[in-house]
């Protein structure tokens, strides 16, 4: 199998990185011995990008701020699926009283599409929350 630099340049974050398997190293590790002005080049690359990372220190407030801004967000989230709920099912609630049967579709049409139409609002503001919690991975 004839492998190309475009191949190895790929593989090398990994090599780097520590995450390539056994096979991987030693078929980079291959490339470099018939290469090394390469190799040379690669790992002067590599030090480079990996001594110029940002240390990312954060305090224990910064933490506990993430953490409480998370569960708002989850509380918010919760909610937002109850008022979505709620408002949804209200235009099909019925009441039965003195032996008549009160449908509030029926008997209310327009409050019972008002209903609805914020139960719609409801559900778009749920599912947008729930994209943004999904794309953090939570």
């Amino acid at each position: 199998m004839n492998v190309t630099h475009d191949v190895i340049i790929d593989l090398l974050p990994l090599y780097f990185s520590g995450e390539a398997s056994e096979d991987t190293k030693s078929l980079i590790n291959t490339y470099f011995e018939q290469n090394p002005e390469f190799a040379e080049q690669s790992k002067t690359s590599s030090e480079q990008i990996i001594n110029n990372d940002i240390p990312i220190t954060l305090t224990k407030e910064d933490e506990m701020n993430t953490l409480n801004k998370t569960k708002k967000f989850i509380r918010l989230r919760s909610w937002l699926l109850g008022f979505a709920i709620f408002f949804t099912l209200a235009p099909a609630s019925v009441a039965h009283i003195d032996g008549r049967t009160y449908w509030f579709a029926f008997e209310a049409p327009v409050t019972a599409l008002g209903y609805a139409l914020i139960g719609v609002i409801f559900w778009i503001s749920y599912f947008i929350t729930r994209h943004k919690l999904r794309t953090t991975g939570l």
